[in-house]
């Protein structure tokens, strides 16, 4: 099996690579930093492709190497100076399709996020929405993965509040509900997607077997870390006068806010049906 990761050397991206290169497949990662990129000695048969080499380079490329699957990994939470989530979730979709259409892979992996549909508020919602629908038109075999929180080492919440929890002795959380589901079990279903006929053009919410509250996730998440620190949680309208001070530490801002402001759970979980044992999302 021939397989090409976009954003495969990012958190989610990464452990994907790893299961397919395990499980002897051969692996082309789509990154914008491949002289950065950390290969594990274990990982074999992986390659690494310059996305700043431009789409016609890429598009030649990938013709070249005829990938039998695409997954797309590629997606930013916070927006910055010329990275946009339209940009991310939309126009380089649009650009991987077209790709995708001249090799016409056996099928399109798509990850998408929990709360597609339902959380009309965030702009991050829309854009997600918006690249899930180029997804499902395109005419190519799809699946579409949308989860909950995805946890487990190297993930960003575990970064920030390593940092911002040896700061402050407590920390104010938007009130919340998640599903938070272990990365390793992510990557087993998108490999099974990949060899499986039985998820070919689907939308698959994926969560790990427990819904955490906003407080509950963030006292887990510091204890993993060695922490114990007080969790406060207001409802939404109350941390709006919070919002400065938390964009100041750089771990929340409005946009982000806006993502709370409905369920990110799974009523539809299709993980247990794919994966025998779900991991605790709290291990790493």
């Amino acid at each position: 099996m021939k397989a090409l990761v976009a954003g495969g050397s990012g958190f989610i991206g990464s452990h994907i690579v790893r299961k397919f290169s395990y499980n002897r497949a051969k692996v082309w990662v789509l990154t914008r930093n491949p002289q950065k990129v950390q290969i594990n000695p274990l990982v074999k048969g992986v390659s690494f492709i310059d996305l700043t080499e431009g789409w016609e380079y890429l598009e030649n490329l990938i013709t070249e190497i005829r990938p039998d699957i695409i997954i797309n990994t590629v997606g930013i939470l916070y927006e910055e100076k010329g990275n946009s989530y339209r940009k991310a979730h939309v126009e380089f979709v649009k650009k991987l399709l077209k790709v995708a259409q001249k090799v016409s892979p056996k099928r399109f992996i798509h990850i998408s996020a929990c709360g597609v549909g339902i959380n009309r508020f965030s702009r991050y919602f829309k854009s997600k929405e918006e690249g899930e629908n180029l997804v499902t038109s395109s005419g190519i075999p799809y699946t579409i993965f949308r989860p909950s929180i995805v946890m487990g080492k190297g993930q960003l919440l575990l970064k920030q509040l390593k940092r911002i929890g040896k700061l402050l002795p407590l920390l104010v959380v938007p009130k919340g509900s998640f599903q938070p589901l272990h990365v390793e079990d992510l990557a087993q279903a998108v490999f099974l997607s990949a060899v499986e006929e039985k998820l070919k053009n689907r939308i698959c919410e994926v969560g790990g077997p427990k819904v955490y509250t906003a407080g509950e996730l963030f006292k887990e998440s510091l204890k993993l870390l060695g922490l114990k620190r007080l969790v406060i949680e207001l409802p939404w309208q109350l941390f709006i006068p919070v919002l400065p001070a938390a964009g100041l530490l750089g771990v929340l801002n409005y946009e982000q806010l806006k993502m709370s402001k409905t369920p990110n759970v799974c009523p539809k979980n299709c993980l247990p049906k794919l994966v025998k044992s779900l991991k605790d999302p709290f291990e790493v």
